[in-house]
C-alpha cells in the first residue's frame, strides 16, 4: 500500500513540477511523467505510455482493491484453530449450550451474518476453556472483520438475516456445524 501511495504521490509531483514550454501539450500528464522515463524527448512515446498506465492503474487499485471476508487463507485459518481445539478436547470438556444459526437460512446472502454468528460463539468456548492465545487471536481478529461486514449490511438495509439466538446445541453438534458451514463456504467459487 505503501508504494501505490509513492507512486501516487510521484504523478502529482510530476504533474505539479512539469517544466515550462513555450507551447501546450495535448497531454499534461504525459509531459508530467517524463521526468521518469529514461529518455526526456517527447517523441519517446511507448515509455511515456508505459509510465502513465503504471502509474494510473496502481492509482485506481488502491480504490478498487476489495478483499473477500471468506477468502480461502481466513476459511483455512478458523479451521486450523477449530482443529487445534478438537485436538485439545476443548469441545469435549466443554458442557456450553452455544447458539447457533439456523442451518434454512440463506447461504450465500447472510454468510457474512452466520459466520460472525459462529465466531462469537467459538470465541466465548474458546475464552471460557482457556484457548492457546494464538487461536484467540485469530478468532479476534476474523470476528472483527466479519463484524464490520455485518454492520454495514445492517446499516445498508439491504435485507434482515436471521437472529443468532435461535438455536442452542452443545459444544460438539457446534463443532460439526460450524465445520460443515467453513466445508460450504470453501466450496463456494469466487
Amino acid at each position: 500500500m505503501t508504494v501505490l501511495q509513492t507512486l501516487y504521490l510521484v504523478l502529482v509531483l510530476g504533474i505539479c513540477c512539469k517544466p515550462r514550454k513555450l507551447h501546450r501539450s495535448k497531454g499534461t500528464v504525459r509531459c508530467a511523467s517524463l521526468r521518469w522515463c529514461s529518455d526526456s524527448n517527447l517523441e519517446n512515446h511507448l515509455n511515456t505510455e508505459v509510465w502513465n498506465s503504471f502509474l494510473i492503474l496502481s492509482c485506481l487499485s488502491v480504490f478498487w482493491t476489495t478483499v473477500s471476508a471468506h477468502a480461502v487463507a481466513n476459511l483455512q485459518e478458523i479451521d486450523r484453530v477449530l482443529t487445534e481445539m478438537e485436538a485439545d478436547q476443548i469441545f469435549n470438556k466443554s458442557d456450553a449450550s452455544l447458539y447457533v444459526p439456523d442451518e434454512n437460512t440463506y447461504l450465500m446472502e447472510c454468510s457474512n451474518e452466520l459466520m460472525y454468528c459462529y465466531l462469537l460463539e467459538l470465541y466465548v468456548i474458546a475464552d471460557e476453556e482457556k484457548a492457546s492465545e494464538n487461536s484467540l487471536q485469530v478468532i479476534h481478529t476474523n470476528k472483527g472483520t466479519y463484524k464490520e461486514l455485518t454492520e454495514d449490511r445492517k446499516s445498508s438495509n439491504h435485507h434482515v438475516c436471521p437472529e443468532c439466538e435461535n438455536h442452542q446445541v452443545n459444544s460438539t453438534v457446534f463443532l460439526k456445524r460450524m465445520k460443515t458451514f467453513i466445508k460450504t463456504l470453501q466450496s463456494i467459487p469466487d
